[in-house]
C-alpha cells in the first residue's frame, strides 16, 4: 500500500474512532453524528438530524459489509486499512453510500439552506474532530475550489471523494486531515 494511502487510512481511522477505544463500532457513528450536529444550528430532533443519522447508519452498514472480515461487529485499524487501502471506494455501491453521507453532513452544516457553507463552519467542524486550528483552516481552504470563501455541495463532495479515492501524493484533497508529509 502506498504511504499516502496508509497515512490517510490511519488519519481517517483516528477521526472515526471517536471514543478512542482502538476500533470502530456503531457508538463511534453515533458520536460522529453528535459532533456534527453540535457544530451546526440543526436541532437533534429535526428532519436534517434524522437524515444525517440515517445516512451515517447506512454508511456504517456498508463499511461493515466491506471491512469487518471476522464478522464481530467492529472494525479494527488493520481491517480498515485493508479495505480502504484496497480501493474499496472503487466499488460504486460503497462510493454511493459515502456520497450520501457526505451530502447529509453538508445539509446539516448548511443551516440556512442556501446551498453553501462558510469556510469558518468547516474550520469549526474539523477542530471539533481533533485537527489543529492551522490544519482545520488549511482543510477548509482545500474545499473552497473557487476561493470565494464559501463551499458548495459539489465542492464539498468533490474533495471528499478525491480524498477517498486518490493515491496521488500531491492531490490537494490529501490536505483535508492535515498535511501528509
Amino acid at each position: 500500500m502506498p504511504d499516502v494511502i496508509q497515512d490517510k487510512c490511519d488519519r481517517l481511522f483516528a477521526l472515526y474512532d471517536t471514543d478512542g477505544n482502538g476500533h470502530l463500532d456503531h457508538e463511534d457513528v453515533t458520536l460522529m453524528v453528535d459532533r456534527i450536529l453540535a457544530g451546526s444550528n440543526v436541532p437533534a430532533d429535526s428532519p436534517k438530524a434524522a437524515a444525517l443519522a440515517a445516512e451515517y447508519d447506512a454508511w456504517w452498514q456498508s463499511l461493515l459489509a466491506h471491512a469487518d472480515v471476522n464478522g464481530d461487529g467492529v472494525i479494527t485499524r488493520e481491517e480498515f486499512r485493508a479495505t480502504m487501502g484496497g480501493r474499496a471506494l472503487d466499488d460504486p455501491a460503497l462510493q454511493g453510500t459515502v456520497r450520501k453521507a457526505v451530502d447529509a453532513v453538508f445539509s446539516a452544516l448548511d443551516s440556512d439552506d442556501d446551498h453553501e457553507i462558510p469556510a469558518s463552519v468547516l474550520v469549526a467542524m474539523f477542530t471539533r474532530g481533533g485537527l489543529s486550528q492551522d490544519d482545520a483552516t488549511e482543510a477548509a481552504s482545500v474545499f473552497d475550489l473557487d476561493g470565494d470563501g464559501t463551499i458548495t455541495r459539489e465542492e464539498y463532495a468533490t474533495r471528499w471523494l478525491d480524498f477517498f479515492t486518490t493515491d496521488d501524493p500531491d492531490s490537494p484533497a490529501n490536505r483535508i486531515l492535515g498535511n501528509l508529509a
